[in-house]
C-alpha cells in the first residue's frame, strides 16, 4: 500500500502499465485524478449485494443493479462505492482490461469474486495474467456479526473467522487465489476504526481516515477507482 492522506494506491495495481487507480477516504471521497469529466463518463449502477457483473462499453452507460463493472475502453473510470463493504480492484498485467467489485457479506457468501471469474474465463482470460488489489474495509478488529452469521460464514472460511470476529478482506482474497489470480495485494486499513497521522488531523482530536457505515450510518461511503490511460 502506497499511503496517502488524501486516498490510497496499491504498490502492485501501480507497477501495470497504463493503469490508473485509487481508494478514496474520508478527506477525498473521489480520488482527484479521476474528477475531471467525472459525471460525463463514469457508469451508471445500483449496487445490490448480489453477484452479477457488467462489462461496460461507453461512457455513461446505463448498467443496472450490478456489483462488479469490467471494461476495455480507455479514460472510462471502472468503479464501486463502499463504506465498510469491501471494494476489489483488478487488471491485465498488460493494462488492456480491468474490474472493480463490490463485496459486502452478501456477495462474499455468495462467491461474487469466483463468479466474476467464472466470467472472465468464459470470456477467453487467462486468470494467472491478472492481479487485485482488496482496499479498505471493515476489519476483523471491528466486524462482529451474530453468532448465527458467524457460524455461517465460519463453514465457508473458518480460517478468517474468530468468535463474532469477520476478515471480510481476507475471505475475498482467499476467493481470488482459489480462481488462480496471479497476484493479490491487501491494503490493510479498517473503515470503521482507522484514524488519520496527528500531522493530518485539522484538530488535537482523532479522525476517521475513511467513511463508514457501522460508525456513520446510510451514505457514509467512498469511490474505488481504475481505468486505463
Amino acid at each position: 500500500m502506497i499511503e496517502n492522506p488524501r486516498f490510497l494506491t496499491s504498490e502492485l495495481l501501480s507497477r501495470v502499465p497504463g493503469v490508473h487507480h485509487g481508494f478514496g477516504t474520508r478527506l477525498e471521497p473521489l480520488p482527484a485524478i479521476f474528477e475531471e469529466h467525472w459525471e460525463s463518463l463514469r457508469p451508471r449502477w445500483k449496487q445490490v449485494h448480489g453477484v452479477q457483473a457488467a462489462e461496460v462499453t461507453q461512457a455513461a452507460q446505463e448498467c443496472g443493479g450490478v456489483d462488479a463493472l469490467y471494461g476495455s475502453i480507455p479514460k472510462i473510470p471502472i468503479t464501486v462505492m463502499s463504506g465498510d463493504c469491501v471494494p476489489i480492484l483488478m487488471t491485465r498485467t498488460d493494462g488492456k482490461r480491468v474490474a472493480a467489485v463490490h463485496a459486502g457479506w452478501r456477495g462474499t457468501q455468495a462467491r461474487i469474486l469466483e463468479v466474476l471469474g467464472e466470467k472472465l474465463l468464459s470470456e477467453g482470460e487467462n486468470l494467472r495474467h491478472w492481479v487485485a488489489a482488496i482496499g479498505p474495509a471493515i476489519g476483523p478488529c471491528c466486524y462482529e456479526v451474530s453468532p448465527e452469521l458467524a457460524e455461517t460464514f465460519s463453514d465457508a472460511f473458518p480460517r478468517h473467522v474468530k468468535g463474532r470476529l469477520l476478515d471480510l478482506p481476507a475471505m475475498n482474497a482467499e476467493q481470488l487465489t482459489r480462481i488462480g489470480l496471479g497476484e493479490v495485494e491487501i491494503l490493510r486499513a479498517c473503515t470503521r476504526c482507522s484514524t488519520l497521522p496527528p500531522e493530518n488531523a485539522v484538530s488535537g482530536t482523532p479522525q476517521p481516515r475513511f467513511n463508514s457505515y457501522r460508525r456513520e450510518g446510510a451514505g457514509a461511503r467512498q469511490y474505488s477507482v481504475i481505468s486505463l490511460t
